[in-house]
């Protein structure tokens, strides 16, 4: 189920006017009563958010069988895909305006290699009917050193688009040719808009002392291979011990965690536009703090944020 009580004490709290509202609250309940059987007593459906300039989507957690190539999608067709068996075993599944528009899917990471590409690009292929121009990008990021993960794809077969999520090594520098590839040349706005977002968050990027996770992501709709870069920024360690122990069990390497942990979301908090909100996010009962995605396009740089409980 989900927390409705929790999201109102916080709603009602109004320290976070622009993360959680009573419009949000009633947007969550308008979707639990829409969509009762996605939601039982005996699982923890918890609550995603995502909120941007151009649109808010819910999201709740489901659960999803694992080590099998085929996958039930929300509207109950089957996909299959070599990519399938390595899911986790819980997915997201986000709506808007009371419409399932988002799923989406984590994976145990996957090297970023040949088959790896193949597989990615039948995906978006068959989700938005025109892969034109990823695999060119991929192939530039051939994890052959190991500096790409493939962690998590967010597939929308209602508007058509795919986004897919590679966790980057800390010391693996992001290649000019990639700003190349999307921009064409250095004196487009597409291209000075990625080079100004890399080295606005260098630090964030590059970043060797397990403080920050960040992932590339790369997108495509319809018309192929949208011509932009994203970086989601979030917490390389979780605020809590894992599911099934507890700090006491390693006082000082939680210690260590919860701190880096602690770091990470001041510091991504502080290049965000609701800061003050953000960084006190997890004060509260179940809060996560999930990540900030940032995507350079020609059109400048924008921003959304990713939260919740649960």
């Amino acid at each position: 189920m989900v927390d409705l009580d929790n999201l109102t004490a916080i709603s009602n709290s109004g320290k976070y006017p622009n993360l959680l509202n009573s419009a949000d609250v009633d947007a969550v309940k308008e979707i639990i009563e829409v969509y009762p059987d996605l939601f039982t007593v005996d699982y923890n459906n918890g609550c995603g958010i995502r909120k941007s300039s151009s649109a808010t989507k819910y999201g709740f957690r489901q659960p999803v069988p694992t080590g099998v190539s085929q996958y039930q999608y929300f509207d109950g067709s089957l996909g299959e895909n070599k990519l399938f068996p390595y899911l986790q075993n819980f997915k997201f599944l986000y709506f808007e305006n009371n419409v399932m528009v988002e799923e989406l899917l984590s994976f145990e990471p996957i090297p970023l290699i040949a088959p790896t590409i193949e597989s990615i690009c039948q995906l978006a292929l068959e989700t938005t009917g025109n892969n034109n121009l990823l695999k060119g990008l991929l192939d530039i990021l051939d994890n052959t050193d190991g500096d790409y993960d493939v962690v998590t794809i967010n597939i929308s077969r209602v508007n058509k688009h795919i986004k897919i999520g590679l966790v980057k090594s800390p010391i693996a520098k992001v290649s000019d040719e990639i700003y190349k590839y999307v921009g064409t040349r250095s004196n487009t706005k597409i291209y000075q808009s990625c080079m100004g977002l890399t080295n606005s968050i260098e630090d964030k990027l590059y970043d060797n002392s397990e403080v920050y996770l960040p992932e590339m992501i790369i997108e495509c709709d319809e018309n192929g291979l949208l011509k932009q870069i994203g970086y989601s920024l979030s917490t390389h360690f979780m605020k809590d011990a894992p599911e099934g122990t507890s700090p006491n069990d390693n006082i000082s390497k939680w210690t260590e965690r919860h701190q880096s942990h602690n770091a990470s979301v001041a510091g991504i908090a502080s290049i965000s536009d609701w800061t003050e909100e953000l960084s006190t996010w997890e004060h509260n009962s179940n809060a996560v703090f999930g990540a900030t995605i940032m995507t350079a396009s020609a059109d400048g740089i924008s921003k959304e944020y990713i939260y919740g409980l649960g």
